[in-house]
């Protein structure tokens, strides 16, 4: 109550009647939250539920409603600027959830995207649920569904801080715009989800709603501003769903068989095409070991549905990192984390153990992946994730024409967390690719200590075992993250031997000991247009295990967001490199062994993505080795209504060298059309002056029923090498159709 009347006192300068509904909702919530109402009742109903966006059923009038809801955004711990009810429903099969979101103005409704699983549909007027059906505020399982129906579905890991955009279970969900509101309706089945199974079940639960045009973010139970837009993912600011009895879901099967005709075209020596007809059949099996384990078995699995990968521009020593798409590897893709986390948004991490991506490519070629299986879930405080898969024989060639023989494969992983204390956990992995008498072995421990929400201590160790390898091949990690309101303080250490090889992981720089730290100051004035700030200095120290120093670096970066939702940020760095052996940045361009001072500089400005058009840009400029390099980036985005978007990007790098100057450019573009929320049809197309490469992805997906699709992929790539005319490398197009049953 302390700072409720000190919000009062403070507020007499401003007019206390003004604000005193305000005050009215804090003091509620407050009493509120101290008494029992931080759970809402789940009412049991007999009717039968259609899902039209309509609350009509004589049910929904009878279910317990939500409607005290605090801001995240803009102004934290006010009352949603705009009233929302929530009820719940449920049957023996079913959770239903129902949304009605009154506003003052509908006429400024932001409704502008209607494909499920659109990356930007929290930019338009949307609801969301997330539950904890574990009860361990640990993980769960994240909903929302925007103003035209549009759907996304989240697996959220890591009390929050990490989830799976690609996971996707067979939900239904509708939406109605009327004159003074708009409402929705969502229906989950019970057995797509995992839980521990009891009589009665007690869930964790938060639920909220965005409005885009005044940027406001609001939820019913409060989550702290300073977790930002991961705020609504906090596993640990959670209410209780209570009510559900009588829940008895069979050990569920689901089957997916799909079947594909198609034809591929190949110009392996640039002048004759062959053609490849195909047609297979395969399928999907899903099997309820448990309310809360789950087994997954794939055979002669097939991927054409899932978009090419965007190309990216390698100025660096090290490999690219690719995030997985593939929706047999995404199935609870949580339970398999295991190494050091990311750096930064968008970073490849310094080292994993376990990155399916290796499995089903070599060399820049698909692999067929004959069958596999899996089983992930949580028995009690374990979390468990086993995975088998086995890859064909392959015969073909590398990126730069080198033939290559890849025999029978087998992978397999093995991973066993165990909770602890609330928020922490130690674990375990264990990862074997097996060909013939050839083998790669990596295991590991690691542990996550988080007593509370402003300290977060993780650590792990590992070692990688194969014919031939030397002592030299551990590595291990040590982290720290302090936060408060104002400031967030990030140190690390890392150290992975030469021979570290997890060969179905991903290391990005063996033979390093390697220290970073960072500061950021994080204020959230909301006065002058600004409602965030990040600044501070980051920092990194890197020495080969022979204690020799390879880099350091230090750089600044300050990032502002504004009420209006546009973003503008500034950055600068100094780096020291010394290279021990000659760095190959491209055919015939060779930086040499030596010691390199560079500087770099650059800026980015973002305008609000809920606009009709809006816009990014930035610069990049500074040293470069021994020259210097010149980028920018520019791009756009069009929704004038939620059937049609547009979004391109362009890239240019320029460097130059002192034996040669040459460019690395990138583009991308995607033209979306949605006739419904489930048929739209979508076209990706890339163009890589750096690879000489363009490619273009047509699509069209159409959700004939719940869980089924029908897909026609057409996907081609050129070869725009200037030495020579432009040539078709290979063209493919498929129809595929997926039929989900559940007996």
């Amino acid at each position: 109550m302390e700072s409720y009347l000190f919000f009062l006192f403070q507020s007499q300068k401003t007019g206390i009647f003004l604000i005193s509904p305000i005050l009215m909702c804090l003091f509620v919530f407050n009493v509120n939250a101290e008494t029992a109402t931080n759970q809402i009742i789940a009412f049991r109903t007999n009717e039968s539920i259609v899902i039209d966006g309509l609350l009509t059923e004589s049910d929904w009038k009878k279910a317990e409603v939500i409607d005290k809801f605090v801001q995240i955004e803009p102004h934290e711990g006010e009352c949603m600027s705009e009233p929302m009810e929530l009820r719940i429903l449920y049957d023996n099969d079913y959770i239903y959830f129902g949304f009605i979101c009154y506003d003052s103005d509908i006429s400024k409704l932001v409704a502008n995207e209607m494909r499920r699983d659109a990356w930007n549909i929290h930019e338009n007027d949307n609801v969301f649920v997330l539950l904890d059906t574990y009860n361990d505020k640990r993980s769960g399982f994240f909903f929302r569904i925007n103003a035209l129906g549009a759907i996304q579905d989240r697996a959220v890991t890591d009390s929050g801080d990490t989830f799976n955009d690609d996971w996707d279970i067979v939900i239904t969900g509708k939406s109605k715009i009327n004159e003074e509101s708009w409402s929705a309706e969502l229906k989950v089945p019970f057995r797509q989800l995992r839980f521990k199974l009891s009589d009665p079940m007690i869930w964790g639960i938060n639920a909220g709603r965005e409005i885009a045009r005044k940027q406001e973010e609001a939820v019913w139970i409060p989550v702290p501003a300073s977790y930002g837009g991961r705020a609504k993912y906090r596993t640990t600011n959670l209410g209780m769903l209570v009510g559900l009895e009588g829940i008895k879901p069979s050990r569920h099967l689901e089957l997916l068989p799909y079947i594909l005709p198609g034809i591929t075209y190949t110009n392996e020596d640039d002048t004759t095409l062959t053609s490849n007809r195909q047609f297979k059949l395969g399928i999907d099996v899903k099997y309820g070991i448990a309310s809360n384990l789950t087994a997954d078995f794939t055979f002669n699995t097939d991927f054409a549905q899932v978009e090419a990968d965007e190309e990216q521009v390698n100025l660096t020593r090290f490999s690219l990192f690719f995030p997985e798409k593939r929706p047999f590897f995404l199935e609870g893709a949580g339970h398999f984390n295991f190494g050091v986390q990311r750096r930064g948004f968008g970073e490849a991490p310094p080292a994993i153990l376990f990155y399916s991506r290796q499995i089903g490519f070599a060399e820049g070629n698909p692999i067929p992946i004959l069958s596999g299986g899996k089983i992930s879930g949580k028995v009690g405080s374990y979390g468990i994730g086993f995975l088998n898969v086995l890859t064909d024989e392959f015969s073909g060639y590398t990126d730069e024409d080198e033939p290559i023989k890849i025999p029978l494969t087998n992978f397999s992983v093995l991973r066993i967390t165990k909770d602890v204390i609330e928020g922490s956990r130690i674990g375990m992995i264990l990862v074997n690719k097996d060909q013939r008498s050839n083998y790669n072995r990596a295991g590991g421990f690691d542990f996550q200590y988080r007593p509370n929400d402003f300290l977060d201590v993780r650590g792990m160790w590992s070692q990688t075992f194969s014919p031939d390898m030397s002592s030299m091949n551990n590595a291990w990690h040590l982290s720290s993250r302090f936060r408060t309101d104002n400031f967030r303080i990030n140190g690390s250490y890392t150290d992975i031997d030469a021979d570290f090889d997890p060969a179905v992981g991903y290391v990005q720089q063996p033979d390093i000991r390697h220290f970073s730290g960072e500061i950021r100051w994080v204020p959230r004035p909301n006065k002058y247009g600004i409602r965030e700030i990040w600044s501070g200095p980051r920092g990194e120290y890197i020495l080969n295990a022979n204690n020799q120093l390879e880099k350091w670096s230090i750089s600044y970066r300050h990032w502002t967001s504004f009420t209006s939702a546009d973003n503008i940020s500034f950055y600068g760095s100094r780096t020291f490199e010394r290279l021990f052996e000659d760095f190959e940045l491209r055919d015939d361009v060779i930086i040499p062994i030596g010691d390199y001072d560079t500087n770099m500089f650059g800026a980015e400005l973002s305008l609000n993505e809920s606009r009709i058009l809006h816009g990014w840009a930035g610069v990049d400029f500074g040293e470069f080795y021994s020259g210097d390099i010149r980028s920018f980036f520019l791009g756009f985005g069009l929704k004038p209504n939620g059937q049609l978007s547009l979004n391109t990007n362009y890239r240019f790098n320029r460097i130059i060298l002192p034996s040669t100057t040459f460019d690395a450019n990138l583009f991308t573009g995607r033209l979306n059309y949605s006739f419904t929320t489930d048929l739209y049809a979508k076209l990706f197309a890339q163009w890589n002056a750096e690879e000489s490469t363009v490619s273009i992805n047509f699509l069209i997906n159409y959700i004939y029923r719940p869980g089924s699709d029908f897909y026609f992929v057409f996907n081609q790539t050129y070869n725009t090498d200037k030495t020579t005319p432009t040539v078709l490398k290979n063209s493919t197009v498929v129809g595929k159709m997926t039929f989900w049953w559940n007996p």
